[in-house]
């Protein structure tokens, strides 16, 4: 695809990607061994049983969705 206007007007609409970066990101310990909340495999040393400690957007977005499941909010 051309790098022309179509392809700018398209970027424009795109949602942002809430991702965190692979060196940035801090999961949250899950019940898998070497897994993180978000389903990610991480090292020991990426992962953290602290909520206030993670810094990975899809384990928060799991853990808000799983509170919401279970009826709990925020």
């Amino acid at each position: 695809m051309s790098e022309g206007p179509i392809k700018a007007h398209r970027d424009a609409w795109k949602p942002r990607k809430a991702s965190t970066t692979d060196s940035e990101r801090i999961c949250a310990t899950s019940a898998t061994k070497g897994r993180g909340y978000c389903g990610r495999k991480m090292t020991s040393s990426k992962l953290t049983s602290d909520w206030a400690a993670v810094v990975c957007s899809d384990c928060e977005a799991a853990r808000r969705a799983d509170l919401e499941a279970a009826g709990k909010g925020k």
